[in-house]
Formats: C-alpha cells, sequence, structure tokens
C-alpha cells in the first residue's frame, strides 16, 4: 500500500495511461483505413513497426537526457506530442502522410516511457516488482481502453476527433507535469545511486538469453495487437466487435501485470517469466480456434498471462546492468518495441504470403520457444531467513 502513497509512481502510472491510450488507437485506426488507402498486410505491419521504432530507438536518447535533465520535461513532452499526433492519423489521404505521422507519435511514446519506467524503479527492492506492476498496469490499462476511447471519441467528435484527443492529451499532460513539480533532484540523484548500487554486473549469456525472451515475447504481443482485429474482421465480425475481441485480450494486460510483478518479488522473476509465458501459446492458439463467448474466455486469460511476464523482464534487465536509470530504461524499453515492430512486420509480410490465420497459429510457437530459453537464466528465487 505505501506504492500507492508515492506521488511520483502515480504520475508515472497516470502518465502512462495517457501515452498508451493513444497508442491503443493505432490498430483500430489502421482497420479503418485500410479500405480507403487500399493497404494490404504488409503496409499495416510497416506503419505498426515505423510507429514502435520511431518510439523505441528514440527512448535511449529521451532515457538519457532525463537523467541530466530531469524527468519531468521528457514525461509532458511525450503525453502532448503523442494526443497532439494519433487523432490526425485517423483523416489522412494518403500512405506517406501516416506514415510520417506515426513516427511523430512514437517518438512520443519514447519521449514518456524511459521517465515513467525510471520513477518505477525508485522503491525497494522487496518492492520493485510490485512497483514496475504498477507503472505497467497503467500503460497497459490506457491500451486496453484505447479501442474504446476511440471508437466513441470518433462517435461523438467526427471530424473534431483530432482536436478533441489534443485537449484531453495537453489536459493529461498538464497533471502530470503538477504531479511532478516538487520533486527534488537531490532524490533523484540519490535513488539512481541506490538502485545502481545495487545491481551487479551479469554475464553477456545471461542478457543475451533475456534479450532473446522479451524479443520473441514482444513479437507474439505485437502481432496479437496489431492483427486480431484484422483475423476476427475476416471471420465476419463487425469493426466494433473485432475491437471487443481486442479489449478482451489487452485489459486483463493490466490485471496480470500487476498480478505477475508482485508475485515474482515473492516466489522469484524466472518462475513467473518461465510459467506465464509457456502457457501464452496454447492460448493464442485456443483463441483462434474458438467462436461465441470462447473467444472472450480465451481472451482474458491469454491477456492475463501475456500481461504477467511484462514487468518481470523489465526489473530483470535493470538489475542486470548497472547504468544511469533512464538510460537503461530506454535501452530496455526500447528493445523490447523494436523486438514487437520486427515481428509485427514478419508476420505481415508472411500474411501476405500464406495467410493471416495460418501466421496467427504459427505465433503459437513463439512463447513456447521463449519460456524454454528462459529456463537457462539464473534462479533468482528470495532467500528465506529461515534458509540462511
Amino acid at each position: 500500500m505505501s506504492l500507492l502513497k508515492n506521488r511520483y509512481l502515480l504520475a508515472a502510472t497516470f502518465g502512462h495511461f495517457s501515452v498508451d491510450m493513444y497508442s491503443g488507437m493505432v490498430p483500430l485506426i489502421l482497420l479503418a483505413l485500410t479500405q480507403p488507402l487500399g493497404l494490404s498486410y504488409a503496409q499495416i505491419g510497416f506503419v505498426s513497426m515505423v510507429f514502435s521504432l520511431a518510439g523505441s530507438l528514440s527512448q535511449p536518447f529521451f532515457g538519457w537526457l532525463g537523467d541530466r535533465r530531469g524527468a519531468r520535461p521528457m514525461a509532458v513532452l511525450g503525453v502532448a506530442g503523442i494526443a497532439t499526433t494519433v487523432g490526425v492519423m485517423r483523416f489522412v489521404d494518403n500512405y506517406s502522410l501516416l506514415l510520417g505521422l506515426a513516427i511523430i507519435a512514437g517518438m512520443g511514446s519514447g519521449a514518456f516511457h524511459p521517465q515513467g519506467a525510471t520513477l518505477a524503479a525508485r522503491a525497494p527492492a522487496t518492492q520493485r516488482g510490485a512497483s514496475a506492476s504498477v507503472f505497467m498496469l497503467g500503460g497497459n490499462t490506457g491500451f486496453a481502453f484505447g479501442p474504446i476511447f476511440n471508437t466513441a471519441i470518433f462517435a461523438m467528435t467526427g471530424n473534431y476527433m483530432p482536436e478533441t484527443l489534443a485537449a484531453l492529451g495537453l489536459i493529461q499532460a498538464a497533471i502530470v507535469f503538477w504531479a511532478l513539480a516538487a520533486q527534488p533532484r537531490e532524490e533523484q540523484r540519490a535513488a539512481a545511486s541506490s538502485v545502481t548500487t545495487m545491481a551487479t554486473r551479469a554475464a553477456v549469456g545471461v542478457i543475451v538469453v533475456l534479450m532473446l525472451v522479451m524479443f520473441l515475447r514482444s513479437w507474439v504481443h505485437s502481432s496479437v495487437s496489431t492483427y486480431v482485429p484484422q483475423v476476427f474482421k475476416a471471420f465476419g465480425y463487425s469493426n466494433a466487435d473485432a475491437g471487443n475481441v481486442l479489449f478482451s485480450i489487452l485489459l486483463p494486460l493490466a490485471i496480470g501485470g500487476l498480478i505477475g510483478g508482485t508475485l515474482s518479488d515473492k516466489i522469484g522473476r524466472r518462475r513467473v517469466l518461465i510459467a506465464t509465458t509457456v502457457l501464452c501459446g496454447p492460448l493464442l492458439w485456443l483463441l483462434l480456434q474458438s467462436n461465441s463467448i470462447m473467444v472472450y474466455v480465451a481472451g482474458v486469460f491469454l491477456g492475463l498471462l501475456m500481461g504477467a511476464s511484462t514487468p518481470v523482464t523489465l526489473v530483470m534487465a535493470q538489475s542486470l546492468v548497472p547504468r544511469g536509470l533512464g538510460l537503461m530504461s530506454g535501452i530496455v524499453l526500447g528493445f523490447t518495441f523494436i523486438s514487437g515492430a520486427i515481428g509485427v512486420a514478419i508476420s505481415g509480410v508472411l500474411a501476405d504470403q500464406i495467410g493471416l490465420l495460418q501466421t496467427l497459429n504459427l505465433n503459437a510457437a513463439l512463447p513456447v520457444i521463449a519460456a524454454a530459453l528462459a529456463l537457462l537464466l539464473p534462479d533468482d528465487r528470495p532467500v528465506r531467513a529461515c534458509d540462511s
């Protein structure tokens, strides 16, 4: 409960909700533009990749800048930047403009994420997983509600959607600006020094294995987020119903992250990572074979398990490499975004060749491979007093 009294963690969580809410709108915006712009699956995947790459490649720079200038300016800039861009994407009339706006929106996301992750890491070692989970809860909840808000705001405002989203985003940015106003620079430096002192260098092999696990997990996550609406639209679902299927997956991501991160503080991060990852494959396959109510049941459990590993890998990676916390958070989150971007692009090209359903069925094998790789990570179960 002490984490819920941390003003800076709450500011980071709210900002994460805001930024990822706009990110969650992108798949349905692409769905709405598929027919008007005549987009292929590969083009859809490329836009999604460009959006993710712009965010991921800029994160180390923004993280480094945040270490030197403070989290507040970059966090506020990120919220305002993505909010003023995403709404415009819905009304573009050519593919080149869509790509340009995707780059700008992605950089807004890239400016915010390292700052939020840095604030979340400033917690006692025994609560670091829980702190990361609270931060991820904001992002996953925002991403889950993104499609719903997209539909609702467009229905209410129509052609005024860009102005509406921009105004909403500026209000959200102002709230983050106010909440972070009192953070002393001395507190930032002390917290960062504490984290760096506690971190230990890891063997290069361990880092490589963790990065491979993150790569495969992000590939599946991005493919599900981008292509599940497309595949269920092909099954005969309406745009709204396809969005609801995606919502049934994305909302539990937030709950899963909260459970996974908190549990990892108690039983070890490796255990949670392996158990939650290996089950994602069968659940994705079940989702694609189901109909009626079973689609939503499978979606809920898939979302829970996909979300559970996200804060776990973030905290594991932050503890492996003792560097500036903002820079390290930017590298970790940036790599996650890059992995998803590359994976979703590969899935798009493959879908044009063999079909979208077959491609997503193949994606179901990726979490099983990731879990097998995670077995190579060192055991990190907490040492109990009675064990010593």
